[in-house]
């Protein structure tokens, strides 16, 4: 049986918005993207315009093709500046009665430490709360001492689960 998600929709937080990811956001994602040290932990290297265009074009999406995970991708950027500063992500799936999501978060390297992270995943935990979404999960590095923050911060605890080299975070609302 395939399920039919809502749409995502913008979110504003005191100091951001997040807005829902469109393939036009890779003009000028590819150069918040840029940065080799974003990819120090999650692994990876600054995608392309071109690639960035391709992996858009498919998450925007909303879902997987059997309609099983619902894939809700957010620019974030901050009112102050009028710019993306990065995105937040979540892919949710139910099982046994139960919605949850894997949620993820990257903010550029020179905006990070000022709470920007820790304030857009919040407001998209809300949303998805407020969509039926009642566990989160998150894998992050054990080194990555600032999405460990993030995770803390939003309410999420530390598991002894890892997977790939990264720790399992959660949380249920």
């Amino acid at each position: 049986m395939s399920v039919i998600w809502p749409d995502v929709e913008t979110i504003r937080t005191a100091r951001c918005r997040l807005e829902p990811l469109s393939a036009a956001h890779a003009d000028v994602m590819v150069d918040v993207l840029s940065d080799p040290e974003l990819y120090k932990f999650i692994g990876g290297t600054p995608p392309t315009l071109d690639q960035l265009r391709r992996r858009y074009r498919a998450q925007s999406v909303g879902h997987s093709a059997d309609r099983q995970q619902w894939w809700c991708n957010w620019i974030v950027t901050t009112l102050e500046q009028a710019r993306p500063v990065g995105y937040v992500q979540a892919t949710a799936e139910g099982s046994n009665g139960v919605l949850e999501a894997d949620v993820a978060w990257v903010i550029r390297p020179e905006d990070q430490g000022r709470g920007v992270a820790t304030e857009a995943a919040a407001g998209m935990i809300e949303w998805l709360s407020g969509h039926g979404v009642i566990r989160y999960v998150a894998y992050i590095h054990p080194e990555h001492t600032a999405s460990s923050g993030v995770a803390f911060k939003i309410g999420m605890h530390r598991t002894a689960v890892t997977q790939d080299g990264e720790i399992r975070w959660e949380s249920n609302r």
